[in-house]
């Protein structure tokens, strides 16, 4: 700061002050002619403006021929003091500084310069002193004592440098600044009580300052005065009841204390001041959710947290964010109908919010309403065109409605959307569900292929697209090494465990097949299917007692499947 001052003002104070002092030095060397003393002033003009040039050789080949002619001469020796410290040869600098500031010990920009040159070459202590030196010239120059102080904190002398800013204090009278300086001094040093009493000044300066307000709490709360700390906060908070950061750090204290309904009210009486910034208050909700999160046992703590959640939703119909947070709150209690009716204004309100419509069409496709989903979809595109996640949930609706047709379409818009690799992966692994279903094998195993290069740990393709595989009796090593895949990816899973056993069926692995299907069916989730393939493996093993008993299983579970009635009588 102090080089680009001076290097701002060189050309105006320099030029003044070394003419004068050129005119003195000539009074007292009178071997100087007139001529030898004009062409000095010359060389001195000319490297005053090559140095602001940046010409920095030039201005020093200049400057040096002034010094040659009047070496005594404290401006132009300080000038090329300026000169090479830009250039970083801080040898010469402090040479030449030192040459000018001995010259004329008074002039306090002389010794600045000197610290300065002292600073960057390391030599704190020699900085220092040049700086003392002017103070004995200028000893309530707050110029030189700011250096000083910020020197003395730069090599953590923080003791002496708060000393020299109370000697600033005694010159300026009080001074925020300061006192914050101070404070962050006394805070380095973990003396916290000094620290707070800089900040209780600092407050006496500037009441309204909220930002001291607040630091003044925290350090109450360190120094074990809670108390003290609530109040100053009370205060910041009757000062500006919409501040957001003071009701989170009183919100801090009543947390400590597990005063929930405290805290539960604090947030409610904001969330309802329609002067609040809806995004503010968010900040607020996703505070005490969080806190609801880590403590769910806190019965009260979830009552308080269920009221600012619905007063933030009651009272930002329009603002798309506080439904969609009270949804993910009724979602994770498992209150889907509330939720579902949340999402549902939510798009209302903000119908181009692609994330209200995903959500939407997610929960009623979990919830297994196919045919709403479906309902919904084009509405929703039309709000958001680009979004894969709308597209795959109405495209495998069509497909587990039985409309492989509608399905395709839609899931080949999907593909074709922007997305993350594993969830393109699902898409393409859905699609090659429904290709298979409408007879297209080849472009099936081309979705296939594609859904497990996107994410080799697509269990859910790999196992599918190894069972149908088993079912064209194609590739069956292939189909083999997949479903191996997929099972050590789900090792408990009943359908992968049956697709590993199916693949050995055909393969006349008749052992290996019963073991893994009778692992599927001890999983307690095995379908009518598996029970008719375990039935299947027993019939290859001539075992037909056994085989009667699991088709007679898989039809009284299924009777849809009647081409079991001959195969059990």
């Amino acid at each position: 700061m102090m080089k680009g001052f001076l290097k701002a003002s060189l050309t105006i104070c320099l030029l003044l002050f070394c003419i004068g002092a050129t005119q003195l030095a000539a009074q007292n060397a009178d071997e100087i002619s007139p001529e030898e003393r004009a062409r000095a002033v010359e060389y001195f003009i000319q490297g005053i403006t090559d140095f602001e040039n940046e010409d920095y050789e030039r201005a020093l080949d200049n400057l040096t021929a002034a010094h040659l002619l009047l070496s005594d001469d404290a401006g132009i020796n300080y000038a090329l003091s300026d000169v090479y410290l830009v250039m970083g040869d801080y040898s010469n600098a402090a040479y030449y500084g030192g040459l000018a500031a001995n010259a004329d010990p008074e002039n306090k920009w002389y010794h600045l310069q000197l610290a300065e040159i002292h600073r960057r070459s390391g030599r704190m202590d020699t900085a220092i002193q040049s700086l003392n030196n002017a103070l004995e010239y200028h000893p309530d120059n707050t110029d030189i004592l700011f250096l000083k102080a910020a020197l003395y904190t730069e090599i953590g002398e923080l003791e002496k440098s708060n000393k020299t800013y109370d000697r600033i204090l005694q010159v300026r009278g009080s001074d925020f600044d300061i006192y914050l300086r101070k404070f962050q001094n006394y805070n380095a040093l973990g003396q916290k009580n000094a620290a707070l009493t800089e900040l209780e000044k600092m407050r006496d300066l500037n009441p309204g300052n909220l930002s001291t307000l607040h630091t003044i709490s925290q350090y109450y709360l360190e120094l074990g005065d809670e108390e003290a700390a609530l109040n100053t906060l009370l205060e910041a908070k009757e000062r500006n009841p919409r501040d957001p950061q003071t009701l989170i750090l009183l919100a801090d204290i009543y947390i400590n204390n597990r005063e929930w309904q405290q805290l539960g009210e604090t947030f409610v009486t904001m969330l309802e001041d329609p002067l609040i910034n809806p995004g503010q208050k968010m900040e607020l909700v996703r505070f005490i959710y969080m806190q609801h999160q880590q403590n769910p046992a806190e019965q009260v703590l979830a009552e308080q947290t269920e009221a600012v959640i619905l007063a933030f939703s009651r009272n930002e119909k329009e603002y798309a964010p506080a439904q969609l947070i009270a949804a993910d709150f009724f979602l994770q209690r498992n209150e889907q109908e509330l939720a579902l009716e949340t999402l549902e204004r939510a798009t209302e309100a903000a119908p181009e919010e692609a994330e209200a419509w995903v959500q939407r069409m997610q929960l009623l496709f979990s919830m297994q309403r196919y045919d709403e989903v479906i309902e919904l979809s084009e509405t929703a595109v039309e709000n958001a065109p680009n979004n894969g996640f709308i597209k795959f949930f109405t495209g495998v609706s069509y497909m587990l409605n039985d409309q492989p047709d509608l399905a395709e379409s839609w899931l080949l818009e999907a593909a074709e959307a922007p997305g993350r690799r594993n969830f393109r992966s699902i898409v393409y692994g859905s699609l090659g569900d429904v290709k298979q279903d409408l007879d297209k094998w080849e472009e099936a195993v081309e979705a296939y292929e594609m859904a497990i290069r996107l994410d080799s740990n697509n269990h859910t393709a790999m196992n599918n697209y190894a069972y149908f595989m088993s079912l064209r009796e194609e590739r069956l090593d292939y189909a083999l090494e997949l479903s191996e895949r997929a099972i050590s990816l789900e090792p408990g899973n009943a359908a992968y465990l049956d697709t590993v056993g199916w693949v050995h069926f055909k393969k006349g692995n008749y052992e290996e097949a019963k073991r893994y299907i009778q692992r599927s069916v001890d999983t307690g989730d095995a379908s009518p299917e598996v029970f008719e393939h375990l039935g299947d493996v027993y019939e290859a093993l001539g075992n037909m007692d056994m085989a009667r008993e699991w088709w007679k299983k898989a039809f009284e579970e299924d009777p849809d499947r009647e081409h079991l009635k001959e195969r059990i009588n």
